[in-house]
């Protein structure tokens, strides 16, 4: 019997679901096993990660899920409620690395990382990064060295 147009489209579609956590997933522990400070776009395998937890004792460069964001640890830590990542002071502690949209720009965050061809949005406007950053501690526009104006 022959498989019908319909019925390919269906399986396909139900497939690439599959396969995009699958790609999820690998990624994350690609990035995990590194034990390296993980580039700037790992945002991206977001739903690969575990969420942060309080009390735990983390190694440098473990990577965790908190508010949405990928974070990791600059260096070896017990995670503490009244230090949470990405707050005030905690910037030699924990990194960022934020997801990017469906058009594949990043959100500008504090303490995150930016890479060449990089794009960052701030406000209503996107940037694309021409110089490496980690940490970037200045909002695209006030760092004319590192982004241009995407037009």
């Amino acid at each position: 019997m022959p498989i019908r147009t319909k019925d390919a489209a269906r399986a396909w579609r139900a497939n690439e679901d599959r396969r995009e956590a699958e790609y999820i997933a690998a990624g994350a522990a690609q990035a995990q096993a590194a034990k390296a400070a993980p580039i700037a776009t790992v945002g991206m395998f977001i739903d690969g990660f575990a969420p942060w937890e309080v009390g735990k004792a983390y190694k440098q460069y473990d990577l965790f899920l908190y508010n949405g964001m990928v974070g990791f640890c600059r260096q070896a830590v017990t995670s503490a409620a009244h230090q949470p990542p990405f707050s005030t002071g905690m910037e030699a502690i924990y990194g960022v690395r934020p997801a990017p949209d469906d058009n594949g720009v990043y959100p500008y965050v504090y303490n995150m990382a930016a890479s060449v061809g990089m794009r960052v949005r701030e406000g209503d406007n996107v940037y694309v990064c021409i110089q490496p950053a980690d940490p970037l501690l200045y909002p695209p526009s006030q760092v004319a060295a590192l982004f241009t104006l995407e037009k």
